[in-house]
């Protein structure tokens, strides 16, 4: 894929953007010192709004420049760019009709997860993030997909919050299965199982957050013809 001007100038932009919700605390960690910051939110959103390729680049970018301006938001020092990455290209894949790719992400980082002994005792842990699994390979996210792409659809809201959905789960798996190893041995299977009842709300969250933002910023985009709907 070539990029043209504009998404050079897109990348840009939202690079920037990132780069700003790195510095910014979203929530508090649980059995590690540090915050989760509204990293997680312009992961899926970028994504969203610009495709996995662009919107990808842009969250990349923005996150590499997030953790050197940003130190404690760093939580797996320059392996922190991985979760919201995957999170903009799950997203973004939905959005273009490709959520197997998604689905795909998801299946490797939870094999991480459970690769860990700890993880198999937690094994009740990803479960919001195996019903993202079904979703991402299942024909609801092609229909999601599909919205973005009609000529009747001014604003996707159900292709929008299908795909925040699917990519701030992939975000927090791929987070999930970085803090397992990465922690390892101090982040215990009841450690675990106390963040199990928290991670929903903060997730829905910012999928709340997202579809709020990315509907109205969309729309714009689109009608300024600075969405490629065929890309």
């Amino acid at each position: 894929m070539k990029l043209s001007a504009i998404d050079v100038a897109l990348i840009a932009v939202f690079a920037a953007l990132q780069a700003s919700f790195a510095t910014l605390p979203f929530t508090i960690t649980v059995g590690v010192s540090g915050v989760i910051t509204l990293g997680v939110i312009g992961g899926s959103l970028i994504g969203i709004l610009l495709g996995p390729i662009t919107g990808g680049l842009a969250v990349l970018i923005g996150s590499v420049v997030g953790v050197f301006i940003n130190p404690a938001g760093a939580l797996f020092g320059i392996l922190t760019v991985i979760p919201p990455f995957c999170g903009a290209f799950g997203a973004g894949c939905v959005k273009i009709k490709r959520g197997y790719i998604t689905g795909a992400i998801i299946f490797a980082s939870l094999l991480i997860f459970y690769a860990h002994p700890f993880g198999r005792e937690a094994y009740i842990y990803p479960w919001l993030h195996i019903i993202a699994l079904v979703v991402a390979f299942s024909p609801i996210a092609h229909i999601a997909g599909s919205t973005f792409t009609s000529s009747n659809t001014k604003k996707p809201i159900f292709g929008i919050a299908i795909a925040a959905f699917v990519g701030v789960l992939t975000d927090h798996i791929t987070g999930s299965a970085l803090a397992m190893w990465y922690f390892s041995p101090f982040l215990t299977p009841p450690v675990w199982y106390s963040i199990m009842p928290v991670y929903p709300i903060e997730r829905m969250v910012a999928l709340i957050v997202i579809v709020a933002i990315a509907t109205p910023i969309y729309y714009s985009l689109r009608k300024a013809g600075l969405i490629d709907l065929h890309k």
